[in-house]
């Protein structure tokens, strides 16, 4: 009954259990009832209210994060981060900014090489001047006065170049000859504290020849080349087709890779301490060079059959070698025999093979005897003292030959012509020399395998005190001592030396550099040879603008490709930078609209959690009370 309900229950246990009747009736009091009820109410509400507070900090920290991508705008700014894609994000990231920097360094080349190149512009407009007025000057009918003044504006003019060679960009030089080696920073020092000044003095002291002062050149040191015996001079001539007295020495141009490494100054020279010697070979060619018509030297003439230099080559090699003794010469092409001597040929060659050179060598020893023989003391001295002096007192190119020599020294009854006494000589040479030097009564003997290693002036030539390998070339004494490293170390030449650099480089993409190309503008450093004075210096300048010219246009156009270059990977880089930019944009950017919504969401599911919060434990509400204060709009 409504009365028994209220305090009872009433439970029934399933029929069939043997220890219990069919039907049974259990009574519970009310207030244990009261009781549980009641602890169960509590129980369902703590948990209730657990889950509600984990729910209202949860919507809060979804608000923090939507909050947090909004403002950014990043789509990863919030707490719940996908480290993945942050892994990715953060690469890309380092990359586009190691590609930024690139840019920024190439843009800085880039101006670098418009510098260069609008200089180089000025550079060839100057020379195009200076072409015009060298015109001017050789014209038959312009007077000294005319010259005088085309003269001072070609200086002028010279002086400008030499301030576009100077100039610089941010501090750092336009022009250069690129960073040097430590190999050829210590050549260049003991060039200029020993090995110069020793090979100019070795040669003033043996052949009395000394440069006449107004002659300037460039010491280019390689430090890449890899050929022996490769060290050259190069030279320039008013006239190629006239002989010329006023031979320009343009540059000695030495490889480091024919001397001993490292280099080492004195007294740790090389096997046959051959640095010295290579010196001094070198340098009799320039003081040769500066003192007799170089290019008409045979007889008087710049062509003699093959020869475009006026022939004569045996006598330039010969004597260049005769200063420090070229005995091991004839040692390693197998000694002093009619092979040897034949391989002279007409002379006229320079020596192609290391038996040709010492053939040379022998026919100078030759001549220096028969001199001696004819009255002359100090034989080839002597005879190159007269030729440089009949040049200095206006002798002419045939008279001051060595056709010209021989007739002096050996009687016009012996070489009668000229013309062609240089090849009497040479064929005098081979006819005899073997025969003079086996004949016991005869002083010309040339001895191998001893310590005097065959120069002029020397034991074995002249009788005089042993000159062996080391000192060939003295490593001290008046003149030999090293001092500190001079740029002029010379007496009586003008020297200009390479300029270094910094070592520069371009970047590239991939974060990796490569060396940056240097570049070098010209001048005119030797004013004493180049200039408007007369129409013979005219006529030297004139035959070479073109090649300065052409030298500039090859900067030019050595500039121009790397500015191009330049520009190509530029473009690339910031294509690259706007490809990362829009991978960035992809796995990083907020995507306002989504995050928007989600925003408003987050917001109702919190308001929500806090109110139920708020009512919860009322005994009576309505779920109109649960929603008080849950702000809902109705979308339009």
């Amino acid at each position: 009954s409504s009365g028994l309900l209220s305090h009872w229950f009433r439970v029934r246990v399933p029929a069939g259990l043997p220890s219990y009747p069919k039907t049974k009736v259990f009574e519970i009091s009310s207030d244990y009832l009261s009781d549980k009820i009641h602890s169960i109410k509590l129980e369902i509400n703590k948990q209730s209210s657990l889950s509600l507070v984990y729910n209202a900090h949860k919507a809060s920290q979804d608000l923090k994060d939507h909050h947090n991508k909004l403002s950014s705008g990043r789509k990863l700014a919030g707490s719940e981060m996908d480290t993945g894609s942050y892994g990715q994000l953060v690469s890309i990231e380092n990359e586009k900014l190691r590609k930024i920097h690139t840019v920024n360094n190439l843009q800085n080349l880039i101006s670098y090489s418009q510098t260069q190149l609008d200089a180089l512009h000025q550079a060839g407009e100057i020379l195009t001047r200076m072409h015009e007025l060298a015109r001017l000057s050789i014209d038959i009918t312009k007077t000294d006065k005319d010259r005088s003044t085309y003269n001072h504006e070609f200086l002028e003019l010279a002086n400008g170049l030499e301030d576009i060679n100077q100039l610089s960009f941010n501090k750092l030089e336009l022009f250069t000859d690129g960073p040097f080696s430590d190999e050829k920073k210590q050549f260049i020092e003991v060039l200029q504290s020993q090995w110069l000044k020793a090979a100019e003095t070795v040669i003033e002291e043996r052949l009395g020849l000394v440069g006449t002062g107004l002659d300037t050149f460039k010491v280019n040191v390689n430090d890449q080349g890899n050929e022996n015996y490769s060290i050259s001079l190069s030279w320039n001539y008013s006239d190629p087709s006239a002989p010329d007295k006023s031979v320009d020495v343009a540059s000695l141009n030495f490889e480091i890779y024919n001397y001993n490494l490292p280099i080492s100054g004195p007294s740790n020279d090389a096997n046959l301490f051959i640095n010295d010697r290579l010196n001094a070979v070198i340098m009799t060619y320039a003081v040769l060079a500066d003192n007799l018509y170089f290019n008409a030297l045979a007889n008087g003439s710049t062509k003699v059959n093959e020869s475009e230099t006026g022939g004569a080559e045996w006598f330039k090699s010969g004597v260049a070698d005769f200063v420090h003794g070229g005995d091991f010469l004839l040692e390693f092409s197998g000694g002093f025999s009619q092979s040897t001597i034949d391989a002279i040929g007409s002379g006229d060659e320079q020596a192609s093979t290391l038996e040709q050179r010492a053939s040379y060598y022998a026919a100078v020893r030759f001549l220096h005897h028969e001199l001696k023989e004819a009255g002359q003391a100090q034989g080839v001295k002597d005879m190159l003292q007269w030729m440089s002096t009949g040049v200095k007192n206006g002798l002419s190119s045939k008279e001051t030959s060595i056709g010209g020599a021989l007739q002096h020294f050996f009687g016009s009854s012996k070489y009668t012509d000229i013309s062609n006494a240089n090849d009497q000589f040479i064929q005098h040479f081979k006819d005899n020399a073997l025969n003079h030097h086996n004949d016991s009564s005869n002083s010309f003997e040339i001895l191998l395998n001893n310590s005097d290693t065959g120069a002029i002036g020397g034991a074995d030539a002249d009788g005089g005190s042993t000159i062996n390998h080391q000192n060939a070339v003295p490593d001290s004494g008046t003149g030999y001592d090293p001092t500190p490293a001079s740029t002029q170390p010379f007496g009586n030449f003008g020297v200009k030396w390479e300029k270094e650099g910094e070592a520069m480089f371009t970047p590239n993409e991939d974060g990796k550099q490569t060396p940056f190309p240097f570049t070098n503008s010209f001048t005119v450093d030797d004013k004493e040879s180049y200039n408007l004075k007369t129409k013979s210096s005219a006529k030297l300048t004139l035959s070479l603008l073109d090649s300065w010219t052409d030298a500039v246009n090859e900067q030019k156009s050595t500039v121009s490709a790397n500015f191009k270059s330049l520009s190509i990977a530029l473009d690339q880089l910031r294509n690259s930078i706007y490809n990362h930019s829009r991978a960035l944009g992809r796995i990083s950017d907020t995507d306002y609209a989504t995050e928007a919504t989600a925003l408003a969401k987050t917001k109702l599911k919190a308001q929500t959690t806090i109110s139920i919060l708020s009512k919860g434990m009322e005994s009576k509400f309505s779920v109109g009370q649960l929603l008080q204060g849950v702000k809902v709009s109705k979308k339009l």
